[in-house]
C-alpha cells in the first residue's frame, strides 16, 4: 500500500512540474504577444503620424505652387498683357536699339508682363519658374529662366491631360528640364515638379497653359531622417493616382510595383493601415497609406516588423530556451515515473481498439500485465468481462434480426404468389372469352413452370439468370395473348447472370409496364436492360405506354417516405401492391445501398430502375 501511494505521489509531483512549465510557457507566450501588440500599435501610431505629417507637408508645398498658378489665372494685369503678347506679331526678341515703334510696343508689353509675374512670385520665391504657353508655339518664362522662345506646347508630355482637366490643376511626376537646368547652380536640382492649368480669357476661351515649376529637392526637403520614435526605421514612398513613384527618385521597380499593387487591391483613394509580407525580403512589414484629396498623391510609410520587434524577440528566445531545457528535464524524469502507468493503459487502449463485437466469445482472453496500481488491474478485468457479455448479447441480437428479416422477406415474397395467380387467371379468362384455346393450352404449360419457380423453395435470393428466365416465360405468355401487338427485348450483361437478387422483382415490373402499355394504341414495346459496376447491379424496365399515373405515383412516394421516416412497413393490398412490395424487399436486402427509381421516358412511357450492392 505504501509503495502504491509513493508511486502516486511521485507521479503527482511530476504532473505538477509539467503544469508549472506549461503555465510558464503560456505566460511567456502571452507576454510576447502582449508586448509585441503594444509595440505594433505604437509603431502604427508613429507611422500614421509620420504619414499624415508628410502628406500635409506635400500638400503645403503644392498649395504654394497652386496659389501662384491661381494668382496668374485671376490677375487682370496678366490677362491683359498676355492677350496682347499672344496677338502681337514679330519675332520673339527684346531689341532696345530697334527704332521700329511696333517693336517698341511689343517689348514694353513684355517688360510689363515680366514685372507682374515677378510681383506674383514675390521675394520669398515659393516657386522657381513660371511658363506661360500660348497655342501659337510661343512660351513666356519668368523666374530662373526669363526667356521667350518658340515651343509647341502640344509636344509636352502633360498637354493632353491638362487640356482634359479643363482648368483644374495637373501635377506632373518628377522630370528633368534640360533647358531650365542650364540656369541651376546647385547640384542635384535637375528634377522639377510642374503644376499646370489651362489659361482662359474673360470669355472662358482657352488661350494657353500656365506651368508653375518647383525644384524636386525643395518639395521633398527634410524627408531623409525626418522619422521619429518607433518609426525611425521607416521608409517613405509617394505615388500619384497612376501608380507612378514620386518619391524617392531612384527605387527598385519591382518593389515600387509591389507597394502600389498592395494599394490598388486594398482601398484605393482611402487612408488605411495593414500588415503584409514583403515578397522581396520575406519580412513582415507594417504599412500605412495616407491619401491626399488635394494632390491625389498617396504617401506610404513602411516599417519592418522584424526590426521593430527585435528586442522582444531576443528576450523571448532566451526565456523560451530556458523553458525548453527545464521542460525536457522534467519530461525525462516524468517518463521513468509514469512508465508503470502508461504501459497498462497502452495495453488497455490496444484491447479497446481491437474490440470487435463480431468476433466469437471464445476469442476473448484475459490481458496479463504487471502494475502497482490495483485500480488499473480491476479496470481491465472489468473490460474483459464486459467484452464477453457484449459479444454474447450481440450474437443473440444479430441472430434474432436475421431470423426476423428472413421471415419478412418470405412473407413479402409469399404475397407475390397470389398476386401473380390473380393477374394470370384474369389473363386466361380474357383469352377464353376470345376463344384463344391453343394459346390457353400453351400458356397453362408456361404458368405451370412459373408456379414451380415461385414456390420451389423458401430462399429469398436467387440467381439473376433464373429471375430473367422466369420473366421471359411470362413475356412469352403475354405474347401468346397479344400476338404481334407486343414486342420485347432483354439485354443483360453476361457477367451479371450469377449475381443473387431477391426473387420476383423483375417480372412484376414487366407486368406493371404491360398493364400501362396496353392503354395506348399498339404496338407495345417492353425493353429490359441491365449492367453492373464494381459495387452495384442495376436492372431497368422500359415501356412505351401512357406513363405513370401522377396520382398513383404520389401515393406510392408518400408510402415510401413513410417507410423512410419511421421504419414501419404498411399493409399491402393485392391490387397495386407489386411496386411497394419490391421496394420493401430491396430495402430489407440492401438498406441504404438499394436503387429504386421511377421516371418518365423522353420518348414516352415509363422507366423503372432497381438495383443494389453486389
Amino acid at each position: 500500500m505504501g509503495k502504491r501511494i509513493k508511486t502516486i505521489q511521485s507521479n503527482l509531483f511530476f504532473t505538477y512540474s509539467l503544469i508549472i512549465i506549461t503555465v510558464l510557457a503560456l505566460f511567456v507566450s502571452f507576454f510576447y504577444f502582449w508586448v509585441s501588440n503594444l509595440l505594433r500599435e505604437k509603431a502604427f501610431e508613429d507611422i500614421t503620424n509620420l504619414s499624415v505629417s508628410t502628406s500635409n507637408k506635400l500638400d503645403i508645398e503644392i498649395q504654394k505652387m497652386d496659389y501662384v498658378s491661381m494668382s496668374i489665372l485671376y490677375s487682370s494685369a496678366v490677362k491683359d498683357r498676355f492677350i496682347k503678347y499672344i496677338n502681337e506679331p514679330g519675332e520673339i526678341l527684346y531689341t532696345p536699339d530697334n527704332k521700329d515703334q511696333e517693336k517698341y510696343a511689343y517689348t514694353d508689353n513684355t517688360k510689363e508682363l515680366i514685372d507682374v509675374l515677378f510681383a506674383i512670385i514675390g521675394p520669398n520665391r515659393p516657386v522657381q519658374q513660371i511658363y506661360l504657353y500660348d497655342f501659337n508655339g510661343r512660351v513666356f518664362g519668368t523666374g530662373t529662366d526669363n526667356r521667350q522662345r518658340n515651343i509647341n506646347v502640344g509636344e509636352k508630355p502633360w498637354f493632353n491631360e491638362v487640356m482634359n482637366l479643363n482648368g483644374k490643376k495637373y501635377i506632373s511626376i518628377p522630370m528633368k528640364d534640360e533647358e531650365l537646368s542650364k540656369f541651376v547652380t546647385q547640384s542635384g536640382n535637375l528634377y522639377f515638379i510642374s503644376l499646370c492649368r489651362v489659361y482662359f480669357d474673360n470669355y472662358d476661351v482657352p488661350q494657353g497653359i500656365v506651368e508653375v515649376k518647383q525644384y524636386y529637392n525643395e518639395i521633398f526637403k527634410g524627408f531623409e531622417g525626418n522619422t521619429h520614435n518607433r518609426a525611425d526605421e521607416a521608409n517613405i514612398y509617394v505615388y500619384d493616382n497612376n501608380g507612378s513613384l514620386i518619391y524617392p527618385l531612384e527605387e527598385n521597380t519591382s518593389e515600387k510595383d509591389y507597394y502600389y499593387f498592395k494599394l490598388r487591391n486594398s482601398m484605393s483613394h482611402q487612408s488605411f493601415r495593414k500588415t503584409s509580407k514583403n515578397p522581396f525580403t520575406n519580412e513582415r512589414e507594417l504599412l500605412y497609406y495616407k491619401y491626399s484629396d488635394y494632390t491625389g498623391w498617396t504617401t506610404v510609410v513602411v516599417v519592418s516588423e522584424n526590426k521593430l520587434l527585435s528586442p522582444i524577440l531576443a528576450f523571448t528566445r532566451i526565456v523560451l530556451l530556458v523553458t525548453i531545457i527545464i521542460l525536457l528535464f522534467a519530461l525525462v524524469l516524468s517518463f521513468f515515473a509514469a512508465k508503470k502507468i502508461t504501459i497498462p493503459i497502452a495495453k488497455l487502449k490496444k484491447a479497446i481498439k481491437e474490440f470487435n463485437l463480431e468476433s466469437p466469445v471464445a476469442a476473448s482472453t484475459s490481458i496479463e500485465f504487471s502494475s502497482d496500481l490495483n485500480e488499473l488491474e480491476n479496470l481491465i478485468q472489468a473490460f474483459h468481462k464486459m467484452d464477453i457479455e457484449l459479444k454474447r448479447s450481440h450474437n443473440e441480437l444479430m441472430l434474432s434480426q436475421r431470423q426476423e428479416m428472413q421471415a419478412r422477406m418470405l412473407a413479402l415474397q409469399a404475397q407475390m404468389n397470389p398476386h401473380f395467380l390473380y393477374n394470370t387467371l384474369a389473363t386466361i379468362s380474357v383469352m377464353a372469352e376470345e376463344s384463344m384455346n391453343e394459346q390457353i393450352i400453351e400458356m397453362c404449360a408456361n404458368v405451370s413452370d412459373m408456379l414451380r419457380y415461385i414456390s420451389s423453395d423458401k430462399i429469398p435470393l436467387v440467381r439473376l439468370s433464373a429471375e430473367i428466365e422466369y420473366t421471359e416465360r411470362y413475356l412469352s405468355c403475354m405474347k401468346f395473348r397479344h400476338g404481334n401487338k407486343l414486342s420485347y427485348s432483354i439485354e443483360i450483361d453476361e457477367d451479371m447472370k450469377n449475381i443473387k437478387i431477391p426473387k420476383l422483382v423483375i417480372q412484376p415490373l414487366v407486368e406493371n409496364a404491360l398493364k400501362h402499355g396496353i392503354k395506348r394504341t399498339p404496338p407495345w414495346k417492353i425493353n429490359i436492360f441491365g449492367h453492373k459496376t464494381n459495387t452495384h447491379w442495376q436492372i431497368s424496365v422500359q415501356d412505351n405506354g401512357i406513363g405513370f399515373d401522377p396520382e398513383k405515383l404520389k401515393i406510392l412516394n408518400e408510402k415510401i417516405e413513410e417507410i423512410e421516416r419511421n421504419g414501419l412497413f404498411p399493409s399491402l393490398e393485392l391490387e397495386g401492391m407489386s411496386l411497394l412490395n419490391i421496394y420493401i424487399r430491396l430495402k430489407l436486402s440492401y438498406k441504404s445501398e438499394m436503387i429504386f427509381q421511377i421516371k418518365d421516358n423522353i420518348s414516352g412511357g415509363t422507366v423503372i430502375t432497381i438495383g443494389g450492392s453486389i
